[in-house]
């Protein structure tokens, strides 16, 4: 059941891209070309049911363990993280979708630190904290106050530019209970929903395309938690290729000429 929830989500996310494009670029197009313009360049799924899987990678105290991939034990002082390799051939991404759950328990000292997901820049991978990496979009599941807004909030940065701080009053993140997570970018524009309640939309300024993958990481410090991610799904769009948005154009010409001629 969670799975086909997460799939539709992703069915969601391609529909509200295509509107998207068809807004910016191919307002005057048949819905069949704006289709070809740019598809799925990458797509992940994962549920760590057969162990450590091909194609990621963990760095720190992370590893699979009971069909889940635990990012940190509750230990103190610890940075983990796992990497998904690049799916699209180091094309430029101008939109991206992940779906996943989580899980923070065995909480010590109060619990902390939390755990973020990255769409890094391509090769800037490895342990990560609860605000990610510092190249590329990430957010960050934080249970911890560092002068935060709260020790319960989402955030958002960009580049390690600190864009969103989004308290959380209805969910304890470190309540040991599975939460689901839903986020979506669209040209800058990252949209990031909770156990289904749309949490924050946020159009990122001076955002440009780049090529990237997938990052998760998590922390603890002197306070410390279990911190486990499972059912993972991830999902890219590449820049259409410079030749089609050169029939773009021809088509675009094509259609002002006619109704030039028709005057």
């Amino acid at each position: 059941m969670v799975r086909l929830l997460q799939l539709v989500h992703i069915f969601n996310f391609m529909v509200n891209y295509l509107m998207n494009k068809l807004q910016k670029i191919l307002i005057a197009l048949p819905l069949s070309v704006a289709f070809t313009s740019s598809a799925i360049a990458g797509l992940i799924s994962e549920d760590f049911n057969s162990g450590s899987p091909a194609g990621v990678s963990f760095y720190g105290p992370s590893s699979v363990i009971n069909q889940e991939a635990q990012l940190t034990p509750s230990s103190n002082s610890l940075l983990g993280g796992m990497s998904f390799t690049d799916q699209d051939n180091g094309q430029l991404i101008e939109a991206w979708d992940a779906n996943f759950d989580f899980r923070i328990d065995q909480n010590g000292n109060g619990g902390a630190d939390g755990i973020s997901l990255t769409f890094s820049r391509l090769g800037d991978v490895g342990a990560a904290g609860e605000e990610g990496l510092f190249s590329g979009l990430a957010i960050g599941f934080d249970t911890w106050s560092n002068g935060e807004v709260s020790g319960n909030h989402i955030s958002l940065r960009y580049d390690g530019v600190s864009l969103v701080e989004q308290n959380i009053s209805t969910t304890i993140l470190e309540n040991g209970e599975v939460h689901s997570t839903s986020i979506s970018m669209i040209d800058g524009l990252v949209s990031v929903s909770l156990d289904g309640t749309s949490l924050f939309t946020h159009d990122v300024a001076n955002w440009a395309a780049y090529s990237g993958q997938f990052n998760f990481g998590a922390r603890t410090g002197g306070a410390r938690s279990r911190q486990v991610v499972d059912n993972f799904i991830g999902s890219t769009v590449a820049v259409p290729e410079p030749s089609m948005l050169a029939i773009f154009g021809l088509a675009l010409f094509g259609l002002a000429r006619r109704k030039t001629v028709k005057k």
